[in-house]
């Protein structure tokens, strides 16, 4: 996997420990980090070629339509971008899958409730209002502040902070088939892993 997150971010922990809950027999290397975006877009393609040259059989690039410091995102502009790449270096498409995530790794984490609020339901007593299901894009914008905007409201103590949280809410989750029905790039990166699960 290679990402555009910080060597401790948290895509780095979250992404491989979905993909061996979907699939338990898959072998994961460590994840490749290249700290943003667009690093990730200059350094992914031969990054890619290096792991699949050292025996990786495929090369999964996962990265946020829309990038941490804020601003627009479009995945069809990134994935042509990086196929290009790619493919001016030799490298088979084949062999790799381009996850551009809509809008960033929180909007697939929301749009399934029942993560987060069985993990904000056990550092309390106190009955919370259900955060509700995130069925749309519209719906899993601006995931970070949504969280942030429900724990100011209804648990006010806790700090939300996606380094210590994100893992955490997502080990929650039972299963995977109500997000990926609601995130259809989450849906892409599950069915990726599906397809390839001996």
């Amino acid at each position: 996997m290679i990402l555009e997150c910080q060597p401790a971010g948290p895509d780095a922990f979250v992404y491989p420990y979905v993909a061996k809950k979907i699939c338990e027999a898959i072998e994961i290397e460590k994840p490749e980090t290249l700290v943003n975006k667009q690093r990730l877009m200059d350094e992914a393609p031969a990054v890619a070629q290096t792991l699949l040259s050292n025996g990786c059989d495929l090369v999964f690039i996962i990265w946020d339509k829309i990038p941490r410091w804020g601003g627009g995102g479009d995945c069809e502009t990134d994935r042509a971008a990086l196929t290009k790449s790619l493919t001016n270096l030799g490298v088979s498409m084949a062999k790799i899958r381009l996850c551009c995530i809509d809008e960033m790794m929180e909007s697939w984490m929301i749009a399934d409730n029942r993560g987060f609020m069985t993990w904000i339901r056990s550092k309390t007593s106190h009955a919370l209002k259900d955060i509700g299901d995130h069925k749309t894009s519209a719906d899993q914008s601006d995931p970070k502040n949504r969280i942030k905007r429900y724990l100011r409201e209804h648990f006010g103590k806790l700090k939300y902070n996606d380094y210590d949280h994100n893992l955490s809410i997502v080990k929650e989750l039972p299963d995977f088939n109500r997000t990926a029905s609601y995130n259809p790039s989450f849906k892409y990166f599950k069915e990726s892993i599906e397809a390839i699960c001996p």
